[in-house]
């Protein structure tokens, strides 16, 4: 039986060429497999969506995949309009139909219309991947809990809470004050301080297991 993914949203934050291949931030980053996860995740919902997008001619329709990127202000930052490293990374490009959304603060829904958008999708099941989690994928995160993103009337009849989801081993931090606080504790403390109070963190596995997709099946596509 197939499964109506229309009210699902999987969106990446700042998975840009200039913050994984350029020592901007550091050389010391937490979790080697974020580029992995963020393929085989980005494979995992397009297998679930038409070749034109989430509309799905016979049969549910498919989820939404959102890209966000960051046009730094500053022009020595490797992710300054100025500079190749703004592009996304080659592992993580958008596909034609999928939706973009540039920012130039650390939110990624400060500016912009992404909260129009998957209101206007009617998408209250939500998915936050990329980078970093201390910054800009953190503070989003943040601030769609405090925008109260993803409320909706359920079956019932009842208003109830969107749910959000950080997908804590598709994303990563740096090292920060030079080594001072390792690149895995940055990590792991950002990622138990938004645990519960802002979102449900989640492993790519629950991930593919919540859409009913074997892990099999994603490195065959």
């Amino acid at each position: 039986m197939s499964v109506d993914h229309s009210h699902t949203a999987f969106i990446v934050v700042d998975s840009q060429a200039g913050a994984l291949d350029n020592p901007f931030w550091g050389t010391a980053r937490s979790n080697p497999s974020y580029e992995a996860n963020i393929v085989k995740l980005l494979k995992a919902f397009r297998s679930l969506q038409g070749e034109d997008g989430p509309r799905i001619l016979h049969g549910p329709a498919g989820p939404h995949i959102v890209h966000v990127y960051h046009r730094s202000l500053n022009p020595a930052s490797p992710l300054h309009s100025t500079s190749p490293g703004m592009s996304f990374h080659e592992l993580s490009h958008p596909a034609a139909h999928e939706t973009v959304f540039p920012k130039t603060t650390n939110s990624a829904f400060q500016g912009s219309d992404l909260g129009e958008y998957l209101r206007a999708k009617t998408c209250w099941k939500i998915y936050f991947a990329g980078l970093s989690v201390d910054l800009c994928l953190g503070t989003t995160v943040r601030h769609a809990s405090d925008l109260d993103v993803g409320k909706h009337v359920d079956e019932k009849g009842e208003t109830v809470p969107g749910q959000l989801m950080l997908i804590e081993d598709a994303t990563a931090a740096w090292a920060k004050h030079g080594g001072k606080y390792d690149a895995d504790t940055v990590h792991g403390v950002s990622v138990e301080s938004l645990k519960g109070e802002f979102c449900r963190v989640v492993t790519t596995e629950d991930v593919l297991k919540e859409l009913g997709i074997h892990e099999g099946e994603v490195l065959e596509m």
